[in-house]
């Protein structure tokens, strides 16, 4: 059995198996905590707060969001938080990116999902190239996240 195989196994089996109340949520997504373009993984741990880990084409990430109203199926969910993400280039360099996400998710009757974020960010690029230079900067902007997922 290859490695893979066998992580995937480990870590999505239990995840499947035994997941019948609707908590958890694997979305593609384009920036937020998945790194230009990746897929996320999302928990509910409870009506108002979800934990979320993410793996994009070029990084890694994490997030928390913070629902002030209860998570509501047919409803427009709000919510607020902190996401970062890291992101490496080869032959670039890299960098981090946080952020305070201020958005809305849907979650339909069939458990689809589609969301939306926009917020403060403030992201550190560290370049080099094959000298051995390298330059750090720093800079303030606005990030979100666009994302489409399916809860189960």
């Amino acid at each position: 059995m290859r490695p893979f195989s066998l992580l995937f196994i480990l870590v999505f089996f239990p995840i499947l198996g035994f997941s019948q109340d609707h908590k958890n949520i694997i979305s593609g997504n384009i920036l937020g905590s998945s790194s230009a373009i990746g897929l996320s993984y999302e928990r509910i741990v409870s009506d108002n707060l979800s934990l979320e880990l993410g793996a994009g084409i070029i990084g890694l990430g994490a997030g928390i969001s913070v629902y002030p109203w209860k998570i509501q199926t047919s409803s427009l969910c709000f919510y607020t938080g902190l996401k970062v993400s890291s992101f490496v280039l080869v032959d670039v360099g890299g960098g981090t990116v946080a952020y305070v996400p201020f958005g809305a998710s849907f979650f339909t009757p069939s458990n689809w999902i589609i969301g939306l974020d926009v917020g403060p960010a403030n992201g550190k690029l560290v370049s080099s190239s094959f000298g051995g230079a390298t330059s750090e900067t720093t800079h303030f902007y606005i990030y979100g996240n666009l994302k489409l997922g399916f809860r189960f």
